[in-house]
């Protein structure tokens, strides 16, 4: 049972390389919810507020596979991996993508405020945000699985993509004419640290008296600073050097919106879109490197010179370690400014409010991405119940790139002070072991704000 455990937090922790912490989409609709302006700048919230560090906090995961792909039930309430012979390599291979797409994301609002101004609403903020994701071809999995019993394997395709950068935001949202509202936020971004590296073949052949392995990676890496690696005579990089304590990548983006209230048209609809995180950021010194296009053969120990086979065969395995080093060195190839997009999303909602506590939505979202993970789309349904002025609650259910997800959301607001809690993807099914079943679709959301003013 130990072993059960410790697989399954290594899975865990793998997993967890790429989920959803941003701005929660089941508050979308919530009035009471101050934070929406980072899905639509547009939106108003009811009253000014202010926070710092936990004004909203949110962590998830996502991907296209979960436990259930590496832990089997083998009765009494047992579990087994799959590395077991009780489960068929076939049974575990027809469950698995031609990809397992892993990823963590994260947004996460240090300090920011609201406040009226100018006839309008006016935001300030300065966040974190990380985009991590990684991809393992199923060949990964296949000879993890069958091992020696297949003679070829190729885990060409590997990827890890992650973009790490802060922001410092100002908003102002404005009524242009009746319940028409036209909303933008400005960013400034401070990249902090970057790296795409993608093993673009590496092969493995086995048979009985011959095996041979050969590989290519290349990498991109960048940081907030200057940073230079330091080089052999070969040019294969030894390691890194720390510049001058200055930043070295930054950019801008903007987000826009739209929300048009149609009360005075179609009582009780509200009808909105947005574009956010329109932007790049420039790496002034993004370093290239690449493995060298290595190849490692083994064709038995051909060459032991029977009269001294000591020194013959310490040659010989020399080659080998000489040969099989040249797959993990990287040449380094030069450092070029090198410009990097965020990951720009878009947004569709229309909401009725049919009657006084009642309200239902719906909520269309897309993302747009050099990063073929992180792009997605959902489709997301809504029953908001407003009871009194002070208390919010939503009910969502979505269908995503990552299959089903059931949100939902509480929002207390009296005078004087906030407190939400709630999720985009809940853990609906868990084994005995509490361990979570089929995905590993997960998201927790909560915040606590001052809130300034009269609410309006």
């Amino acid at each position: 049972m130990k072993k059960i455990k410790y697989i399954a937090m290594l899975l865990c922790a793998m997993f967890t390389l790429e989920g959803a912490a941003q701005t929660a989409k089941s508050a979308y609709f919530l009035d009471g919810a101050y934070h929406n302006y980072h899905m639509n700048p547009a939106m108003k919230p009811e009253r000014g507020f202010f926070a710092v560090g936990i004004g909203n906090l949110g962590f998830g995961t996502q991907g296209n596979v979960g436990l259930s792909n590496f832990l089997y039930p083998v009765g009494d309430n047992k579990l087994t991996t799959f590395m077991s012979g009780s489960v068929a390599a076939d049974d575990f291979l027809s469950a698995m993508p031609d990809a397992a797409n892993l990823g963590f994301n994260l947004d996460e609002n240090i300090l920011a405020m609201g406040f009226r101004m100018f006839g309008g609403y006016t935001t300030l903020g300065v966040s974190l945000h990380s985009a991590t994701s990684l991809s393992l071809p199923k060949g990964f999995f296949e000879f993890a699985k069958n091992g020696l019993q297949q003679s070829s394997h190729s885990f060409s395709g590997i990827n890890m993509h992650t973009m790490n950068y802060a922001s410092a935001t100002l908003g102002y949202s404005h009524e242009i004419f009746k319940g028409f509202r036209l909303g933008v936020n400005a960013k400034y971004l401070i990249g902090l640290a970057y790296a795409d590296i993608t093993v673009d073949k590496l092969n493995l052949e086995l048979g009985e008296n011959h095996w041979m392995a050969e590989s290519h990676a290349q990498a991109h890496i960048g940081a907030g600073i200057e940073v230079s690696p330091t080089v052999d005579e070969e040019g294969l990089i030894t390691g890194f050097e720390m510049g001058p304590i200055a930043p070295s990548a930054s950019g801008l983006a903007f987000d826009l919106g739209i929300v048009y209230d149609m009360d005075h048209i179609v009582p009780g609809l509200t009808l909105s879109a947005s574009v956010v995180d329109m932007g790049q950021i420039t790496w002034k010194h993004m370093m290239k490197g690449q493995s060298a296009d290595a190849k490692v053969e083994f064709n038995g120990f051909e060459e032991i010179d029977p009269n001294d086979v000591e020194s013959s065969l310490n040659a010989e395995l020399e080659r080998l370690t000489n040969d099989a080093s040249k797959m993990v060195e990287y040449t380094y190839e030069g450092t070029e400014a090198m410009s990097t997009k965020l990951n720009t999303t878009m947004y569709l909602g229309a909401e009725w409010k049919f009657c006084k506590p009642l309200g239902i939505g719906v909520l269309y979202g897309q993302r747009f991405t050099q990063s073929t993970f992180n792009k997605w789309h959902e489709v997301r349904g809504y029953l908001n119940f407003t009871p009194c002025r002070w208390l919010e609650a939503s009910a969502n259910y979505g269908t995503t790139s990552y299959g089903t997800s059931l949100g939902w959301m509480f929002n207390f607001h009296p005078a004087g002070i906030t407190f939400f809690v709630g999720s985009d993807y809940m853990i609906t099914k868990v084994t005995p072991q509490f361990i979570p079943v089929d995905d590993l679709n997960a998201h927790i959301t909560l915040g606590v704000n001052l809130a300034l003013g009269k609410r309006k």
